[in-house]
């Protein structure tokens, strides 16, 4: 399962979180949905690449950024 981090810039309002909720939900790919006004971020785990969610996200009207999530000192050593 992957996580994948989206900022949405033009969600502005919880009409916006209830479209993308519900454009999200349809894909039966897609075990948690996580979205927060107020971050303006859309956080998505499941068998669904990033790229898939992201054009759930367009074909919803909106503008996704996948944002880069920070490993710590760690993570950064181990990844590739």
């Amino acid at each position: 399962m992957e996580k994948h981090v989206f900022i949405v810039s033009d969600m502005n309002c919880n009409g916006c979180v209830a479209t993308i909720q519900k454009g999200l939900e349809v894909d039966a790919r897609i075990e948690s949905i996580d979205i927060q006004l107020s971050k303006k971020q859309v956080s998505v785990s499941g068998d669904i690449t990033s790229d898939e969610t992201a054009e759930i996200l367009r074909n919803s009207g909106f503008k996704p950024e996948e944002s880069v999530q920070k490993k710590g000192f760690l993570g950064s050593l181990f990844s590739s």
